[in-house]
């Protein structure tokens, strides 16, 4: 990984910051947390500013992009920083963490949308993937598995061929997001095409191997790489939409919403309610709570009014109206 060089006066305090979260968080955290501090250093070193003022960490916050809750936590990166310094002494103002909206609409693929994608990435080119030896094996496997399983990225990325039973058609997620194992049932013709892919890919009878491998077998595919490749499918596939406010538009990660919108009317079709079906779901995603299942069914009421409908009435009753005063 290439070093990231902090060039404002406060770049040595940044360094020791960092390696104190080191001893303490992951380095996935670290790294964006190291990005996120990287940008506060370039602003103060590019405005050649030599104390933290107030006008100074709202010069920075104003030229923040992304959603609410990307600015939100990367302000209270910085401000866990700026209580570091004061806490060393150096007098810093800390700006209050802005509110987020909890707006955000999921885009779901349609039908004829996401046979497109599996067509694309079925033909995906080989002169593309160059440097990612078994990248157009693996991108139909991978898109398959997010679209039928709800597997995040992060956690496709890291199976490894222990965490696939044939037997079974069960994949194990250990690297899961806040540290909450699963075991993911697959549908017969799903564990049917991993078993051909591990043939493919020499790795039937090696435990220890990654399912997804990068650029040799000791590493994993990165997560950016089948990001950046699923955008060029989407774009081959004719599949671009404006995004509005709170929408981050299509992506890999709206193939798990679309398996979420998907399996709930399979649910229904099925006479399972939605007092089971949700509950269910949340467990089978690896989700915390409840109520972060609740932000996967937030499905836009023009396409699916039947379905945000039956969830809201299930919602309504379970998590309780807050109101808050100003």
């Amino acid at each position: 990984m290439k070093e990231v060089q902090f060039n404002s006066i406060f770049a040595d305090s940044i360094n020791q910051f960092l390696q104190l979260r080191a001893a303490v968080l992951k380095e996935k955290t670290i790294a964006v947390s190291r990005r996120q501090l990287k940008s506060f250093d370039d602003y103060l070193s590019a405005n050649d500013i030599h104390s933290i003022t107030k006008d100074a960490v709202d010069g920075w916050i104003a030229g923040l992009h992304g959603s609410d809750s990307t600015i939100a936590h990367a302000v209270c990166t910085i401000r866990t920083y700026i209580g570091f310094l004061v806490g060393s002494g150096i007098e810093a103002y800390a700006p209050d963490v802005p509110k987020q909206h909890d707006g955000y609409m999921p885009y779901i693929f349609s039908e004829d949308e996401t046979a497109r994608i599996i067509e694309t990435a079925d033909s995906y080119p080989s002169r593309w993937n160059n440097s990612i030896p078994y990248m157009r094996a693996m991108l139909p496997v991978i898109i398959r598995i997010a679209l039928c399983c709800g597997l995040r990225i992060s956690e496709a990325v890291c199976l490894k061929r222990k965490n696939f039973n044939p037997d079974s058609g069960i994949l194990t997620i250990e690297e899961a997001k806040n540290g909450r194992q699963r075991i993911v049932p697959m549908h017969g013709s799903l564990t049917g095409l991993l078993i051909k892919y591990c043939l493919a890919v020499g790795i039937p009878d090696n435990p220890d191997a990654w399912l997804f491998p990068g650029k040799n077998d000791s590493l994993h595919v990165e997560s950016m790489k089948i990001y950046f490749r699923f955008a060029h499918i989407l774009e081959k596939s004719g599949i671009t939409v404006s995004k509005g406010k709170y929408e981050r538009g299509p992506c890999f990660h709206c193939l798990r919403h679309t398996f979420v919108l998907r399996s709930f009317k399979q649910l229904e079709t099925m006479g399972i309610s939605t007092d089971n079906s949700v509950p269910y779901l949340s467990i089978y995603l690896g989700h915390n709570s409840l109520k972060e299942t609740e932000r996967y069914m937030k499905f836009t009421t023009d396409m699916f009014m039947d379905e945000f409908q039956k969830f809201a009435a299930f919602s309504g009753g379970v998590f309780p109206e807050v109101c808050y005063e100003d």
